[in-house]
């Protein structure tokens, strides 16, 4: 009895000592077959030894008996390096990184700081011009700087894109361009001619700049205002618009910016109708026009396969 109890003690100490032996796991499952027995210990030549060492008995045992059907094999790295005799670092296998996918789907960040900044850079263009002119309106009379005044805001509403920093131009403005965009590009059915784009436009401008000159009527004459500075980043943001829908065809990232545009008109409305309701009401049509060309972007974005809304970097040759 106590030589079982010696046994049944060494087995557990085996247990906890050697979690892996010969790529296979000692459990509480693992059973020694029925031929083992004590005899097979009094058998062994250092069974006077064994006898007072547990740690050397359970060895003697396991050399003597042969795995049985009820262990199972580690699914663990470490088990399978034991088997194939390497270490537990080498047995693990270490995964591949897709680094075209990662390079094809990485967003173009330094595109969208071109964008941010080229409108600013615009804004403050346009606002260095109206510096100067604020200075040299005070050497002509009343009438002549009304005059100049109101083609200064009428050339700003149909041709702001002449102070952009990018090719601002639309596409009726080139041909080729213009073939495409009307006639390859899916568009609703409900989308209108292209004849009506330039006459809206050209509408929308000179309400532009008739409110635009009621509103320096209102503010004292002066060009350096909040509605009038609200109304020139309005004008720079539609240009970049008209540079990434037009001449870079990114339709998704033109989803994005139309949102910024028609922001842009709502504030400058807002604007316009706190310094004088009549600016504030001429200036209503264009955020309603806003709003349909928007509903309109963003049905073709859809209809034509739904590009990335963010611009992304080439992938890698």
């Amino acid at each position: 009895v106590s030589m079982l109890g010696r046994a049944v003690a060494a087995c557990l100490l085996v247990t906890m000592a050697y979690p892996c032996v010969d790529g296979f796991s000692v459990s509480a499952a693992y059973a020694f077959p029925p031929h083992l027995t004590l005899k097979a210990h009094h058998s062994h030549p250092d069974s006077h030894l064994s006898r007072n060492n547990p740690s050397l008995l359970s060895k003697q045992l396991f050399a003597s008996a042969p795995l049985s059907k009820s262990c199972v094999p580690l699914q663990s790295a470490r088990s399978r390096s034991c088997v194939l005799g390497m270490s537990s670092s080498e047995g693990v296998p270490k995964p591949v990184k897709a680094e075209g996918t990662k390079q094809e789907e990485q967003i173009d960040l330094k595109e969208i700081g071109s964008y941010f900044g080229g409108t600013l850079a615009e804004v403050a263009i346009i606002c260095a011009v109206m510096f100067a002119m604020q200075y040299g309106l005070t050497f002509l009379p009343p009438l002549v700087s009304q005059v100049v005044v109101g083609l200064f805001f009428l050339g700003m509403s149909v041709k702001s894109r002449i102070f952009a920093i990018f090719d601002a131009s639309r596409p009726m403005e080139k041909e080729k361009t213009m073939d495409k965009v009307y006639t390859e590009v899916k568009r609703p059915a409900w989308s209108p001619p292209g004849i009506v784009f330039p006459i809206v436009w050209s509408s929308i401008g000179l309400l532009r700049a008739a409110s635009s000159f009621l509103v320096w009527e209102a503010c004292g004459r002066e060009l350096l205002v909040v509605p009038i500075i609200a109304m020139m980043v309005h004008l720079s943001i539609g240009d970049t618009w008209n540079y990434v829908n037009n001449q870079q065809q990114r339709q998704g990232t033109a989803v994005a910016g139309v949102s910024f545009v028609w922001m842009s008109a709502v504030a400058v409305t807002a604007l316009y109708y706190q310094a004088l309701p009549l600016a504030g009401k001429l200036l209503a049509p264009s955020v309603v026009w806003l709003s349909v060309a928007s509903c309109l972007i963003f049905s073709i974005w859809r209809l034509n396969g739904s590009q990335p809304i963010l611009p992304r970097k080439a992938a890698a040759a």
